[in-house]
């Protein structure tokens, strides 16, 4: 079943709203576009990548490859031609649409076959400088949509405005659960800083928005609460942690309006979401990440053991039926079915606390040693966290601290404290100043690009 055979919707109402050209869809309308292009994908079982734009020939281009039952890889428009091009390269795919081209491009790849449940091949962490995709299924996708739209409560009513990119999965996610449901979303490209964002979400009169955290920190700086539509009466924030002082603050911004903040956890490799703090218990739960959506499961692992008790540190490892069929990162690994029997082991750190909520810690992989010293390089950020966006990396002789927009006198007493707080040698740590922190198309932090320039 592809999601707009299982979508709850009335042929009527509206489906999609184009804020550049004013344009609107209802969900009749949407399934005539979706079915014109789907005659383009010719066979069945093909491979078809989408680069997407927030713009309402992605959507159709997307529905249109889940309608044949083909797998369909979304990736960035925004993507150098060299990119694209090694990417297409790479998984020889059978057909290519790209936002303003009006036929997709037809390479009659035949390449490896599909396997019968590959569904969705998304890039990790909303990037594509690598060829590596996570593989996921209907039953990934359709599960994830059901549980987000549960919890949210999503319902036809609802109107949603996209601030994050559509082949990131958290992006992803905003439009799989509200078509699932019948309800609509406002498409724009502009970014919370700019006026015309806001001016297309009062006039659209959305009820939602999500946010990465950095969306939420250059909101902070503007006091962009002010901002806010009447109509909007819930904000979702996921793709890292936010600063405790920023989820308080939005809190209580949302809560003067009769309003909710979700704050949530997920992976790429769980399809999108993993955790929730209900709303009711945010201001006792600020710093957790929450407890397990519907359907899912969490525990933490220290070496063989599971622990669910509160207080036990280990890796969290979430089981669901949102979790991914495996990674791809050639062409033949299309053809392998699902490899981690739905439980993911993610890599993040965390324990419970006694009223079960999940507190993450840090991650596997982030920590630097340093003379012989473990040290969580996440730890490291939120110790500075108050002077603005920060990002910590190491080569393993030093640690080396980003800080946007930072003068001199402050980077070196940032440097004291960090050595202090740390007992770290002062000079194995670096504090620089940058004009602003390399970011993903997800608006994540892009360490790979500040690791370089260690």
């Amino acid at each position: 079943m592809s999601l707009l055979e299982a979508a709850e919707s009335s042929p009527r109402d509206v489906a999609l709203v184009e804020e550049a050209t004013d344009r609107q869809w209802t969900y009749a309308a949407l399934r005539d576009e979706v079915a014109r292009r789907a005659r383009q994908i010719t066979g069945r079982r093909r491979l078809v990548f989408v680069f997407c734009a927030n713009r309402a020939e992605s959507v159709f281009a997307y529905l249109a490859a889940l309608e044949t039952e083909s797998a369909v890889c979304l990736l960035d428009a925004a993507a150098s031609q060299e990119m694209k091009a090694a990417l297409v390269a790479h998984y020889e795919p059978a057909f290519v649409f790209e936002p303003d081209v009006p036929d997709a491009a037809d390479r009659a790849a035949a390449g490896t076959p599909l396997h019968p449940d590959l569904t969705l091949l998304l890039p990790t962490s909303g990037t594509t400088g690598s060829p590596k995709l996570v593989r996921l299924s209907t039953r990934n996708l359709l599960s994830n949509a059901r549980s987000i739209a549960t919890y949210l409560d999503i319902t036809s009513a609802e109107r949603a405005i996209t601030t994050l990119p559509m082949h990131y999965s958290y992006g992803l996610s905003v439009v799989n659960s509200h078509l699932l449901t019948g309800a609509s979303l406002v498409l724009t490209e502009h970014s919370v800083l700019r006026p015309e964002f806001w001016k297309a979400a009062a006039a659209h009169r959305i009820t939602s928005m999500a946010g990465v955290p950095y969306v939420y920190t250059l909101l902070a700086r503007l006091n962009g609460e002010r901002f806010f539509p009447g109509s909007l009466r819930t904000v979702t924030q996921a793709g890292g942690r936010l600063a405790p002082d920023l989820v308080d603050r939005f809190r209580r911004a949302m809560e003067t309006r009769d309003g909710r903040l979700f704050v949530m956890y997920g992976q790429t490799e769980a399809t999108a979401r993993i955790a929730y703090v209900p709303p009711e218990r945010l201001a006792d739960k600020i710093g957790a990440v929450g407890i397990a959506i519907p359907g899912g499961r969490l525990c933490v692992v220290d070496g063989e053991r599971e622990h669910t008790a509160p207080g036990v540190a280990g890796e969290v490892v979430y089981e669901g039926p949102n979790v991914m069929m495996g990674y791809a990162c050639e062409r033949g690994d299309l053809e392998h079915g699902d490899e981690l029997g739905g439980r993911l082991h993610t890599g993040d750190l965390g324990r419970f606390d006694a009223d079960g909520y999940l507190f993450l810690t840090g991650r596997t992989k982030r920590f630097a040693k340093i003379f012989g010293l473990r040290v969580n390089l996440d730890e490291i950020e939120a110790a500075v966290h108050g002077v603005g966006p920060v990002a910590a990396v190491s080569d393993d002789e030093k640690i080396v601290v980003w800080c946007e927009n930072v003068g001199g006198a402050r980077l070196e007493g940032i440097r004291t404290e960090l050595s202090a707080r740390f007992r770290l040698n002062v000079n194995v740590i670096e504090v620089r100043s940058v004009e602003k922190l390399p970011r993903m198309g997800s608006g994540k932090t892009d360490y790979a690009r500040l690791q370089e320039r260690v």
